[in-house]
């Protein structure tokens, strides 16, 4: 089989998966979704009226970008780990197949099936009321943005299915960590967290990229920084690159083993 072969019947194959599990699209898409109706009532109810376009804008981005973190951390590694209690490596190992190429067509799935769900999301929020401040040159950076930000999602996720032993395990430990990224920056603006955690926002390449698109999106006064500063910006990147492929070599080294 050629690369492109490879990539192609892992991405159809994993595409198949995806879209036809409902515990997958709940997680991901319908999850977000809820809270993007959910959460304005709960927590931001006491929010001026003329500031609400802007919150609802701002919840609209942190629920994509938990939507992307619920795709690539939680659910692709579960999929991946049902792959191995099937037995699925052992008859891949035999065929001449590469577990990097393999690994791409799961990647291009996470990044097909998190486009399809942040458009819903989207415009549920222009529907909503959400409102944004971007220009058409700010569209290509946000969406290089987001590709970060799933790139590092994706190498978590294949770090945890390279230690955990099930399904199951690789799952819930994915929905911990989901949540736990999401409350450490995401949930509400940079200005809003304690100083406590601040520190620890600057060194989340997910917490960074969700930020910047904020900024682009929203407006650096609603976030309270700016997050586009060489040190962010180097440590996003560097994090990134290093996340990505020690997920690469760990899926590569455990989860093809015979």
């Amino acid at each position: 089989m050629n690369i492109l072969s490879q990539i192609r019947a892992s991405f159809v194959r994993s595409m198949r998966i995806f879209t036809r599990d409902k515990a997958i699209i709940g997680s991901s898409i319908m999850l977000p979704i809820f809270f993007l109706l959910v959460l304005p009532l709960v927590l931001f109810q006491n929010v001026p009226a003329e500031y609400m376009p802007l919150t609802r804008g701002f919840l609209v981005i942190a629920m994509i970008t938990l939507l992307i973190m619920s795709t690539a951390i939680s659910n692709l590694p579960g999929s991946i780990a049902a792959d191995r209690d099937h037995d699925l490596y052992s008859k891949l190992s035999s065929m001449p197949v590469h577990p990097v190429y393999e690994c791409v067509g799961r990647i291009i799935t996470v990044f097909v099936f998190s486009a399809f769900g942040s458009v819903i999301v989207l415009l549920l929020g222009f529907v909503l009321g959400a409102q944004y401040n971007v220009t058409l040159i700010d569209i290509p950076l946000i969406l290089g943005i987001a590709s970060v930000i799933t790139l590092t999602s994706v190498g978590v996720g294949l770090i945890i299915v390279g230690f955990t032993k099930s399904e199951s395990a690789a799952a819930h430990v994915g929905v911990a960590i989901v949540m736990f990224i999401y409350f450490l920056g995401i949930a509400f603006p940079y200005s809003e967290l304690p100083e406590l955690l601040r520190p620890l926002v600057h060194v989340n390449p997910i917490c960074v990229g969700n930020n910047m698109i904020a900024a682009l999106a929203i407006g650096e006064d609603f976030i309270g920084y700016n997050p586009f500063n060489i040190i962010d910006l180097t440590t996003m990147l560097t994090l990134t690159g290093l996340v990505i492929c020690v997920g690469l070599y760990i899926y590569s080294k455990y989860c093809w083993k015979r």
